[in-house]
């Protein structure tokens, strides 16, 4: 089964306008993300239907359920504590843990799990 995902880039020599890379950010912190959980051998879809960038198998996505929902955001953006509820929430009713996934400097990614745990 192949899996199409939009995190490849196609220029011809490889290298992208200066431009290109600066308005480009969102798709660079996604395909970092996506570069570290394969080398971590995890399995990785769409997750548009979820809200998220990624679905994220433990293994082949034909033999197990996800288990998280992977949301790319650079460690600078601002995120709206509205989105973040309604993802969490969304995750919590799907069984599945949502990741926020933030690319770092030094080339890694900071991972930060959301559960949701009801209102009090």
């Amino acid at each position: 089964m192949a899996v199409q995902l939009s995190t490849a880039r196609n220029w011809p020599d490889r290298r992208a306008p200066a431009a290109v890379v600066a308005a480009d950010a969102p798709d660079d912190a996604r395909y970092r993300v996506f570069a570290d959980l394969r080398g971590r051998g995890f399995y990785l879809t769409s997750a548009g239907k979820f809200g998220g960038d990624f679905l994220v198998y433990p293994g082949d996505p034909l033999r197990f359920h996800a288990h998280f929902i992977a949301l790319c955001v650079r460690a600078d953006q601002d995120v709206a504590l509205s989105d973040l509820l309604a993802i969490s929430r969304l995750g919590s009713n799907v069984k599945k843990t949502v990741l926020l996934c933030s690319p770092r400097d030094d080339g890694g990614v900071t991972y930060s799990s959301l559960a949701w745990s009801g209102m009090a």
